[in-house]
C-alpha cells in the first residue's frame, strides 16, 4: 500500500511578531518622551506602560536609542508623499506648523540629551539618520519643487533656507518664545526672491 506524498510547507523559525505589541511599545515610548523627557525614559517604564515584558522590547529594539528614534521616525509626521507637490508653499506651511506643534519640543529634548552625552554618540548618529535627515530632506524637496515651478528664485541657497526654516522652530523652543499663528507663512516669505512672497 502506497502512502500519498504530502507537501511540506516550511515554517519560518520562531513565532510571528505581534505588531500590536510593537505599536503599544512605540506609542508608550512617544508618550513618555513627551511627558518625561528622553533622559528619564527607561525600557522598564515603557514595558510597564505597554503591558509587555522587557524581553519583548529587546526582541525588537537594541536599546533605548534604537526604540526612541524608531518610534519618532514611524510617527505619521515622518511619512512623506512620494509624488512631487503641486503646491509646495502650502505643503511647506502645513509641515512646518505640524513640526512646530508636535515635534519641536521632543526634538530639542532628544538632541540636547544626546549632544550632552559622551556615551550616546551612536544614538545621536541614529537620530540624525532616522529622524533629522528625512524631515530636512522633505523640506528641501519642497523648496526645490517651488524653484521648478518658478515660485522661488533659483539663486536661493536651498540648504541654508532649510536650516533657517527648521532652525527657527528649535530657536523658539530654546528661548521660550511662543509661535505666532502665521509664523510659517512669514518665514517662507522672508526666504523668497527679493523678499517678496512666493507666487501663489
Amino acid at each position: 500500500m502506497k502512502v500519498a506524498a504530502e507537501t511540506i510547507v516550511a515554517r519560518p523559525p520562531g513565532r510571528p511578531r505581534d505588531e500590536r505589541a510593537t505599536q503599544a511599545i512605540t506609542e508608550a515610548a512617544l508618550r513618555q518622551l513627551g511627558a518625561l523627557g528622553y533622559a528619564r525614559v527607561s525600557m522598564e517604564s515603557i514595558a510597564s506602560e505597554a503591558g509587555v515584558a522587557r524581553a519583548t522590547i529587546y526582541r525588537r529594539f537594541k536599546d533605548k536609542a534604537d526604540l526612541i528614534t524608531a518610534a519618532i521616525a514611524a510617527n505619521p509626521g515622518g511619512r512623506f508623499p512620494d509624488q512631487p507637490s503641486d503646491d509646495p508653499r502650502a505643503d511647506l506651511i502645513v509641515y512646518l506648523e505640524a513640526f512646530d506643534e508636535r515635534f519641536g519640543e521632543s526634538c530639542v529634548e532628544v538632541i540636547g540629551t544626546l549632544l550632552g552625552s559622551r556615551e550616546e554618540l551612536d544614538a545621536l548618529a541614529l537620530h540624525r539618520q532616522r529622524v533629522v535627515e528625512p524631515r530636512t530632506g522633505y523640506v528641501r524637496s519642497l523648496l526645490v519643487r517651488a524653484q521648478e515651478l518658478g515660485e522661488l528664485g533659483t539663486d536661493i541657497d536651498v540648504d541654508l533656507a532649510v536650516q533657517m526654516l527648521t532652525g527657527s522652530v528649535l530657536a523658539r523652543r530654546v528661548s521660550g518664545i511662543p509661535s505666532a499663528p502665521d509664523w510659517a507663512r512669514r518665514a517662507i516669505d522672508i526666504i523668497s526672491t527679493s523678499g517678496q512672497p512666493l507666487d501663489h
